[in-house]
């Protein structure tokens, strides 16, 4: 319950998105390279937008006038919504009211961003290609709103595990796909299988308890919030471990953060910090042990 309310406390946090789906996919394909170009630091704006003019131009070619004249008018809206003046420096005048930076003055400060680029990139579409055909339908490409997506992922961490009073430190890591379907503007649910290694704690020869690394497999469930470029996750996961001719059956429970990067070729990379706990109950005259693990995933999503 923790974990779902952590997950629709960050829903709640989003940024606002439009509400027709083609302006709310290009809009999410233009934020993005906004948003990857400021973590670099965004300095001066023609330049900057020049950089992220290339990655949108798909998007852009794809879409047509009315959604991107659509856009502009939500934009607008929303940097009224944030106090902002309809004046195409309505950030700067914010900040020269106040005195300093706020959280409306950088959401408009962003806005803005997104509308310079999107007015750069309308600038350009005289140009696109006559194979990327104007689409009202089209949605964008870094969003996986209505759509099935593939999560491959490679994973590793270190892990504390406690079980008869011992206590062990130990790491682990696999691999694991999943397949996930966007349900909702902002959420994919995902189920798959993984395989890797992970540690248990048997007794010895002597009756000690010492940490041993063993065959894993594992069921996840995952549900995934997108803001973006942020992305969080909450997962249960039925497991398995192979000690020894034996299994050993347990379920875990993770939270995980991180950030991705745009969608090339239909694979968007993405980078995940990732906790959790594991139970594994008492069975095969073994006690039952806790886990807690730290650590990090690594994968691609693929839009098929």
């Amino acid at each position: 319950m923790i974990r779902l309310a952590l997950a629709l406390a960050l829903l709640g946090a989003c940024a606002p998105l439009p509400d027709a789906r083609p302006e709310r996919g290009l809009y999410v394909d233009l934020r993005k390279a906004v948003v990857l170009q400021e973590q670099e630091e965004w300095v001066v704006d023609r330049l900057e937008v020049d950089d992220a003019l290339e990655g949108v131009m798909t998007s852009i070619c794809s879409s047509t006038t009315e959604t991107r004249e659509d856009l502009r008018a939500w934009i607008a809206g929303r940097i009224a919504a944030r106090g902002g003046e309809d004046a195409p420096d309505a950030s700067r005048r914010m900040y020269e009211a106040a005195g300093e930076l706020n959280g409306d003055i950088e959401e408009v400060r962003t806005l803005e961003r997104v509308r310079m680029l999107l007015d750069a990139a309308d600038g350009a579409a005289t140009e696109c290609p006559y194979w990327l055909e104007e689409d009202a339908q089209y949605a964008g490409r870094e969003s996986d709103e209505a759509r099935f997506v593939i999560l491959a992922e490679s994973l590793g961490g270190g892990s504390l595990r406690v079980s008869d009073g011992a206590v062990g430190f130990g790491g682990g890591g696999g691999g694991r796909v999943l397949l996930g379907y966007g349900f909702a503007r902002r959420l994919t649910l995902a189920v798959g299988g993984e395989v890797g290694a992970a540690g248990t704690l048997p007794k010895n020869d002597e009756g000690r308890r010492t940490f041993e690394a063993v065959a894993a497999s594992a069921v996840p469930l995952l549900l995934r919030v997108s803001d973006v470029s942020r992305h969080f996750d909450v997962e249960v996961a039925y497991q398995t471990l192979w000690p020894a001719g034996e299994r050993v059956h347990g379920l875990r429970a993770a939270v995980a953060y991180g950030l991705s990067t745009p969608r090339v070729a239909g694979f968007m990379p993405y980078a995940m910090l990732w906790v959790g706990y594991d139970l594994f109950p008492a069975q095969n005259g073994e006690p039952a042990v806790h886990g807690i693990f730290l650590g990090t995933r690594v994968g691609v999503n693929w839009d098929p």
